[in-house]
Formats: C-alpha cells, structure tokens, sequence
C-alpha cells in the first residue's frame, strides 16, 4: 500500500477529481463507486489492477498482485499522479485568479478538484474520437463496450475489470465488430484506423509529448477523424498542457458565453483569444468553467 497525503499545499478533493468516471453512466476501463478506482493498467509487459481510495488525509493506491519491482511500481505512481491530476499548481492558479469575480465562488465550490489526465494516449483519443458529436450518456455507453468486448479482463474479489483494449488488438479488429456494438461506420473506421497507424509505426504517441503544439496538431489530424476539437482535448487531458484550452468544444463555449459575455454567442476564436488571459492557468480555468456549468450540487 502507498500513501498520497492532501495538504493545505497540494489540496485534492478525491471525490470531485473522479466525479467525472461515474457522471455519464458506467466507464468499464475506469470503475468509480464514488469511494474507491479501480483501473487495470500495464506495466511493461504486466497487467494490474489499481486500487484508489481516500482515507482522511490521504489517498492510499495499491497493485493487485502486489510487487516489489520498483521499476513498476514508480511506473505506477506516475499514473497515479495522472488520474488524481497532481502535476497540477492549484495554489499557483488559485492565486492568479483570485480577484475574478467569477472563479471566487467556483474555487470556494470546487476547492481540490483536478482535472484527471490519461497514461494511455491510446484510450484518450479513443475516447475524445467515441463523444464526437453525441451526448455523453451514450459515448460512456458504446465506449463501455468496447472495453468489455476488446479489454484484457483481470478478475479480482469475485469481479472482474477490463483494461482499455490495445492499438494491438484494435489493429486487426474488422470496423464491422464495431459497428455491432453501435459505434457509427465513420467512428468504426477512426479507431481501427488509428490503432493500425499506431502498430505500423506511421505515429508514435508517446513522442508526441516532446513536441510542439503545431507538430502535434499536424500528425494528429494527418489521421482520419481527429480533428482541432480532439487535439485540443488531447493537449488537456492527455498531455495535460497547463495552457491548453479547448475553445471549440460547446459545453467551454458555453460555460465561457455565460460567465464572461452575458450569455451572447461568440465565436471559437474570440474564445481563445479570451483565454490568453489566463495563460499557464487556461487548462484549469476551462476544467473550474466547464465543472461550474454541469455540477449543480457538491
């Protein structure tokens, strides 16, 4: 067992940071109960399962089977950095923002949540590519099969858990497959599509985080289905880019429109050039608007 101890200095509130793995109904890969994470991971050529719950001051994480690989488990501990979002300043963007009238009320709301990032870069654009233009009630729904249909199963305390499919096993997967788990053809074809670029080495994911925000966008939207609004929330949650802000998306906008413009309709650019504003602090502010927007209750 490790422990993450929450300060006054690194403030983390657990259950809002993981809010969003239950909001839109069952996420097979990310298993939240309000309480307790459970998420199966790969570790070099190992499969675990993450346990994350809190316990007063701190989180407690563990692997099942347990190791004592120090490799694996700082591996580990990076991911768990990841999905509780700790690379995150939040005093640094508390302090910045503390004189705008409309982050007082949602930092006082929401004070500790983080927005959680992925390790797999994979399952980040899968996911970002599954919510195109659909609720988001239904892309946890087709998404969740995927996973249960194409995921590695790990089977702990009497249940069993799914890890995100690989590019791997997707690659050689008929689009058709997906089309029977309601997946639209275009969608089908994105993510088999993506996964086989992946495993013929036409793009390398992980390289893409030692490059510029333009080289990202043009490798990324090279691919069929990826387009401005993925890459931006690929920079957001994926690389977890401090300025990221990803303005095209219509519950941001929203959430920008009524809070800064009276509620008027403006345009993806005019938003971000607004976001400028916040520049290292734009990744949170749009995470602290957007949990404004669509929380109601703590």
């Amino acid at each position: 067992m490790k422990l993450i101890k929450i300060s006054k200095d690194r403030p983390l509130n657990f259950g809002l940071t993981l809010r969003r793995f239950q909001a839109y109904g069952e996420d097979a890969a990310n298993f939240f109960d309000g309480q307790t994470l459970c998420k199966v991971i790969r570790l070099g050529r190992q499969y675990f399962l993450l346990r994350l719950c809190q316990n007063q001051n701190a989180v407690n994480w563990h692997l099942f089977p347990d190791t004592s690989d120090s490799e694996l488990i700082a591996l580990a501990e990076k991911q768990v950095n990841h999905i509780l979002g700790l690379d995150f300043d939040l005093r640094r963007f508390y302090a910045a923002v503390s004189h705008d009238p409309v982050f007082a009320p949602l930092i006082n709301k929401f004070h500790g949540f983080r927005p959680t990032l992925s390790s797999d870069y994979f399952e980040m654009l899968v996911t970002s590519i599954s919510a195109q233009q659909i609720n988001l009630a239904f892309a946890f729904t087709v998404r969740s099969r995927l996973v249960r249909q194409f995921g590695k199963k790990l089977s702990f305390e009497k249940k069993t858990y799914f890890a995100f499919p690989t590019p791997e096993i997707l690659a050689k997967t008929d689009p058709a497959k997906l089309r029977e788990l309601q997946f639209t053809r275009r969608k089908s074809e994105y993510i088999v599509g993506l996964a086989q670029a992946i495993e013929s080495g036409e793009i390398n994911l992980q390289n893409l985080a030692y490059l510029s925000e333009s080289e990202i966008y043009n490798q990324l939207t090279a691919l069929k289905g990826i387009g401005r609004w993925t890459v931006d929330w690929f920079l957001a949650r994926g690389l977890g880019w401090p300025q990221a802000f990803p303005a095209g998306d219509l519950a941001v906008r929203k959430a920008v429109q009524k809070c800064y413009f009276n509620s008027q309709k403006i345009d993806e650019e005019e938003i971000r050039e607004h976001a400028k504003k916040w520049g290292d602090n734009a990744n949170l502010a749009c995470h602290y608007l957007l949990a404004g927007l669509t929380i109601t209750d703590k």
